[in-house]
């Protein structure tokens, strides 16, 4: 994450911010927003954008990019392109849409402080964690850490700080059950492996045993058959 004097930095600043500066604050946090709107930029920004396409994804297969592909191509892009405003809009505003539900929490809460909201330029701390404390409840402490952020909502900066450390340790959180999951999933899988393998095994070697007392039983059959006409021969 960016260092502590960076954000305080930006956040001072954040009401006016470009799209840019948003994402570059964010920048550490574009695996977690390309994620949502990858499929936005494979349909639509890089079918009409092929300077881009040459320089980032030459030779590959748009539809089988990875997402550390996406990830790490749109993150130098929004540092070093001339057009970086534009994609960062794009990013923002397909993260936002897919959001929306946090613009319509954050609508109401800012309403009761101001009909005209917009032209609010700092809420006062303990309303500030009043909306926090309730988006985070809802939505978590991520999305509403990067809603705030891409949205320019006038929190203090020392709001900012706490929501930011939240979202840093939701994120570690959600990072080490997913790990977890993984875990459980390869364990469950050579489990799952494993038990196939016996099944295949035991079924296999089934059919041979039945195989194997047909066979007996039909030798079995054939000696008496032989036994008898023998006996038979013997008695004449």
């Amino acid at each position: 994450m960016h260092n502590q004097n960076t954000l305080v930095r930006n956040y001072s600043m954040l009401k006016d911010a470009t799209y840019k500066e948003k994402s570059t604050m964010l920048i550490s946090w574009m695996p977690q927003i390309i994620e949502e709107v990858k499929k936005d930029l494979k349909h639509e920004h890089l079918k009409n954008d092929f300077k881009f396409v040459k320089k980032y994804f030459l030779g590959k297969n748009l539809n089988k990019l990875t997402n550390e592909e996406i990830v790490n191509a749109y993150t130098l892009a929004l540092e070093q392109e001339e057009n970086g405003e534009k994609i960062a809009e794009f990013i923002i505003n397909r993260w936002l849409l897919k959001n929306a539900e946090l613009y319509d929490y954050f609508e109401g809460a800012l309403l009761q402080i101001s009909n005209d909201f917009t032209q609010l330029t700092e809420i006062d701390a303990d309303k500030s964690q009043q909306i926090v404390e309730g988006a985070v409840s809802q939505y978590g402490a991520v999305r509403t850490y990067l809603f705030s952020v891409m949205n320019s909502v006038v929190f203090p900066k020392e709001i900012y700080e706490k929501l930011n450390k939240r979202a840093e340790e939701e994120q570690k959180a959600l990072a080490a059950v997913e790990d977890a999951q993984d875990e459980h999933l390869s364990q469950q899988s050579l489990k799952d492996y494993y038990e196939e393998q016996i099944a295949r095994l035991a079924d296999k070697y089934e059919k041979k045993l039945i195989g194997m007392q047909k066979k007996y039983i039909q030798d079995t059959e054939s000696l008496k058959k032989q036994m008898a006409l023998l006996q038979k021969r013997l008695n004449g």
